[in-house]
């Protein structure tokens, strides 16, 4: 589906906005987008489109950029060839795995808008991502040092994970299915388009033991590529190169002792041989990586490795273009420079300059420091009354507190993931809105452990939870129990409300780049409403007395990543907390569902 291939920046992801629906072609599960006007392009098109120009050729098909005529969205078109278009099996499946994509908003995995069958062929309508492929990457770098290794790693286990809650396998990661944005998040495609029995061939340095022997893609075949992504983003290299290669992953020992010590576990875990003794899940996998980062590296690893990403993105993106292949046996690239001539320099020169700002931010620590942060203190000519003790750190949160505030005020929708581990596991992801003195409202799909294991869309409103079952919606009050207690649980441990508490009531805080970091007392974090109860909840089940916690903002002042961990004086009593935002802005209301 898709494959960069190294074909440079290409452009921002936009949303597709509604469908206009035609009955065009016929086929099950997946909307129509349709129009009247398009271009022909050696042949059958979707119609609705206007075609800018072809990528290149590849084993499923070919890519085309395009721009929606109702919407102006630009998208990539990847036209099936007639091989695979006549398949059954795999257009079976394919349809539906699609249908459950097309239903997947992730920010770690591309927007896939709709799959197109029709009486001369079939199309696959997907989102441009701003960013170069790790492919690109690394055959530009070779190696990402292992912050930037780490931080892939786990946008890369975040995507497997939203697509595994929706019962979606890969079957065939590779780096030409990876990408990397300006601003070094990692976003997943190519989902399902290997069919049945060939995904070993389909990225054969990466794929599971198993995959060898005939055996289906799995959720631990998914896992096992990633952490061989994860080991040549470290070395260099795949883990298994040269001949016979179908033995090397049955029986070669795992190439474990040219990893970083701290991250060798990750490693000989991710890549055993057996798939039981993988971990079970991407989030079990995640919950590894993070606890290996952080102690390894600190709590502002995902900050620094991100930050890395972003630059090495747009040192990759900043080279030039190879030409397109056609017939390369791999899938051709999704996406290309938007535009011609000076909007390619232009986005290479904001990349860059992005790049440089948020390295240099977190290396040099204080150059970006505002005025307000760390006042000087005061003398009897400024003041003659009592002036605050600042926490440890010497970081002032009263003015961060008041522009995040005002920052959040200003755009009060965003979109985020999270991810609580440890102690009563649970993830989500959404979008939520904040409501000027009031609770926040939530849209988003959770899952924890026990009886709400299983994948659940809920929203979250002032007066209570509504979750959906089978086709039904059910309300419920927030203090209910199960899915209800849970969403209210994560809406308010990953809220504005719970950074600011953490900020408030800080002990210590610090400041490197862009990231705080700090520690805060639990006792005083548990009192009142809204987050009270979570962090009560946070200090009964680990035991804890303080809570360590960083928070990354962009330039805007809005929070993109929190972490917390509360750690208990049992090894085993710990929980973690990580949420991430994006897409900050100004969206109509969340409201009961109907």
């Amino acid at each position: 589906m898709l494959d960069l291939a190294g074909y440079g920046p290409i452009s921002t992801k936009y949303d597709i906005g509604p469908p206009v629906w035609r009955c065009l072609f016929t086929h099950t599960g997946v909307s129509r987008i349709g129009g009247m006007a398009f271009t022909v392009v050696d042949g059958w098109t979707v119609p609705g489109f206007t075609h800018e120009r072809e990528l290149g050729t590849g084993a499923l098909g070919r890519v085309v950029l395009a721009v929606d005529d109702q919407t102006s969205t630009k998208v990539a078109i990847n036209y099936l060839h007639a091989g695979p278009a006549a398949d059954e099996a795999f257009m079976a499946a394919y349809r539906a795995a699609a249908r459950s994509l097309s239903h997947l908003e992730d920010p770690n995995v591309v927007d896939l808008f709709d799959f197109v069958e029709g009486a001369d062929g079939a199309a696959i309508i997907m989102g441009r991502v701003d960013g170069v492929s790790l492919r690109r990457v690394l055959g530009v770098q070779r190696s990402t040092g292992p912050l930037a290794a780490l931080s892939m790693f786990g946008g890369m286990l975040l995507g497997l994970a939203a697509a595994h809650g929706h019962g979606i396998v890969h079957g065939s990661l590779r780096p030409s299915s990876v990408f990397v944005d300006g601003q070094g998040n990692c976003l997943l495609s190519d989902f399902a388009t290997a069919p049945a029995g060939t995904e070993a061939q389909h990225g054969p340095q990466y794929a599971a033991p198993e995959l060898w022997d005939g055996a289906p893609a799995t959720v631990a075949t998914d896992l096992y590529a990633a952490t061989a992504l994860f080991y040549e983003c470290l070395t260099g290299r795949p883990p298994y190169t040269g001949r016979n290669l179908a033995k090397q992953h049955r029986e070669g020992p795992i190439p474990a002792e040219e990893v970083p010590g701290p991250l060798r576990t990750l490693v000989i875990e991710g890549l055993a041989k057996d798939p039981a003794d993988r971990p079970k899940t991407a989030a079990d996998l995640l919950g590894a990586l993070e606890d290996a980062a952080v102690a390894a590296y600190g709590p502002s690893w995902e900050a620094q490795g991100r930050g890395r990403l972003a630059e090495l993105s747009a040192q990759a993106a900043a080279l030039p273009e190879p030409k397109p292949a056609r017939s390369s046996g791999r899938h051709p690239v999704v996406g290309a420079a938007q535009g011609t001539g000076g909007g390619r320099t232009r986005w290479i020169a904001a990349a860059v300059a992005a790049a440089l700002l948020a390295a240099g931010g977190i290396a040099g620590g204080m150059t970006l420091l505002k005025d307000d942060d760390t006042p000087p203190p005061p003398t009897p000519a400024q003041s003659s009354t009592p002036q605050p003790t600042l926490p440890e750190g010497g970081v002032n949160p009263g003015p961060l507190v008041a522009r995040l505030a005002a920052a959040t005020a200003r755009t009060p929708s965003a979109t985020f993931s999270y991810r609580r581990a440890g102690l009563a596991p649970a993830t989500a992801k959404g979008t939520f809105t904040l409501v000027q003195g009031g609770a926040p409202a939530h849209s988003m799909t959770i899952t924890g452990s026990g009886d709400t294991r299983k994948a659940a869309r809920t929203v979250v409103l002032p007066d209570g939870v509504h979750v959906q079952s089978g086709k039904k919606w059910r309300k419920a009050p927030l203090n209910g129990q199960g899915y209800p207690a849970l969403a209210d649980q994560i809406r308010w441990s990953g809220s504005i409300a719970a950074i600011t508490s953490l900020l408030e009531s800080a002990t210590s805080l610090r400041r490197s780049g862009t990231v705080y970091r700090g520690e805060a007392p639990l006792g005083e974090l548990t009192g009142g409403g809204g987050t009270g109860p979570v962090f009560a909840e946070m200090a009964r089940l680990t035991g804890a007395e303080k809570i360590g916690f960083a928070v990354r903002f962009d330039r805007s002042d809005r929070p993109v990543q929190l972490w917390m961990r509360a750690l208990g004086p049992a090894k085993n009593r710990q929980q973690t907390v990580n949420a991430w935002y994006s897409g900050w802005g100004t969206k109509p209301p969340i409201t009961a569902p109907r």
